[in-house]
């Protein structure tokens, strides 16, 4: 469901009279074209969600001080949620959710492996033969895999998101319990396949925590690399850069062209990164499928992933002979 005109402002208001009301208002005027019409969060926001704001701020200490979080949380680019960002925060609640995605990656599958993608992967794999070969010889990974999730994943750096970070994660841990039971209230779980609430709200919690580590890894990073981290965009559910990591798996972030820092928007990074990545979760010992499953659980995604690395292999996507891993 998209929201346009009259159907967001009621969304709004669902929303409005589901939580305190000293919580949340609509804010209108004087915005730009992209947050025209939002929920807007008041000064504040994070006291009718106390156990949340514990949760991340023990997740920050002693990085950030308790005023240093509450003055991100006071920012324009946290309390806004505008139309595009609770768009994506009702699909994530959805009890279709889970649903809608797998068919998404089923249906997805013929516009990422056809012979324009296996192509342009091709084409990208001898652009940057270097540093797939210094990624193979530190990490063993095989290029064709690196391809293929970079292929997945933004289509090689051409789709990187273009979401606030921040607010992806504000609307998950803030937000989503008050979205959850406008669907309640609305009907979503009458739907046919619909996913039992008991299991839903489960899930919602699940999300909720993974929200919590994300962003306060993300705030981490901001304050310890000196960024701002209203300015980060990334997909719909958080995640950064041509690899789309999200903020907690920077942890298997390399520096792919030795200039001394990782930078997740740059190729070589990227590769280097995806490399790592799959390395350290299991590629050697279990097998690339399982290391593809830990980037994304989902079947479909694994199975997608593994039938374009297959393909663009036969184009000549692999390690040469003169290639040795140095584990």
């Amino acid at each position: 469901m998209r929201y346009h005109g009259k159907i967001f402002i009621l969304l709004c208001l669902s929303l409005f009279y589901l939580v305190n009301p000293s919580t949340l208002s609509l804010a209108h005027a004087g915005q730009d074209e992209a947050s025209a019409s939002c929920i807007h969060l008041e000064k504040g926001f994070w006291k009718a969600h106390p156990e949340e704001f514990e949760r991340l701020y023990e997740r920050v200490e002693p990085n950030l001080s308790r005023a240093d979080l509450e003055a991100i949380l006071s920012q324009e680019e946290a309390v806004c949620m505008d139309e595009a960002h609770m768009a994506r925060l009702e699909f994530i609640a959805s009890p279709q959710s889970v649903r809608m995605q797998r068919q998404q990656h089923i249906d997805v599958v013929p516009r990422m492996v056809n012979e324009r993608t296996l192509s342009e992967g091709a084409a990208f794999f001898q652009d940057h033969r270097s540093v797939f070969r210094r990624t193979y010889e530190k990490t063993g990974v095989k290029p064709q895999d690196i391809v293929a999730i970079l292929n997945w994943e933004s289509r090689l750096g051409q789709f990187r998101g273009r979401y606030d970070v921040l607010r992806i994660f504000v609307g998950q841990i803030f937000l989503i319990d008050e979205m959850e039971r406008w669907h309640y209230a609305n009907g979503s779980y009458d739907v046919e396949n619909s996913m039992p609430r008991p299991q839903a709200l489960q899930r919602i919690e699940r999300i909720k925590s993974r929200a919590i580590n994300n962003l306060g890894e993300l705030l981490i990073q901001a304050e310890r690399g000196g960024f701002d981290v209203t300015t980060v965009k990334g997909s719909w559910a958080g995640a950064i850069g041509i690899p789309q990591f999200m903020p907690a798996s920077m942890v298997y972030a390399a520096d792919g062209d030795g200039d001394g820092r990782v930078d997740l928007n740059t190729i070589p990074d990227a590769i280097m990164s995806v490399g790592n990545y799959l390395a350290m979760n299991g590629y050697h010992s279990r097998g690339s499928a399982h290391a593809f499953r830990r980037y994304n659980p989902e079947g479909e995604y694994v199975r997608g992933v593994a039938l374009y690395s297959e393909k663009v292999e036969m184009l000549g996507v692999r390690p040469s002979s003169r290639w040795a891993y140095e584990g």
